[in-house]
């Protein structure tokens, strides 16, 4: 499980393998990285946590590989 923090800092634990998949955007006005993780079930998390974001990701990249 990964803790991940949402817009509204509310936090959640995450399965990775649960997730379809995470997009990247950068805000142009305020030049914030924002990512929006995509779950199996079709329920969306918009979070600025780039830490958990990465453990997500890496999470996945192991899974593919191996």
């Amino acid at each position: 499980m990964i803790i991940i923090e949402d817009a509204n800092n509310e936090r959640y634990h995450i399965n990775p393998n649960n997730v379809v998949y995470v997009k990247q955007r950068v805000d142009p006005m305020k030049k914030e990285k924002w990512w929006k993780i995509t779950f199996v079930n079709g329920e969306q998390l918009h979070t600025r946590n780039e830490d958990g974001v990465r453990s997500i990701i890496n999470s996945i990249k192991v899974k593919v590989r191996g």
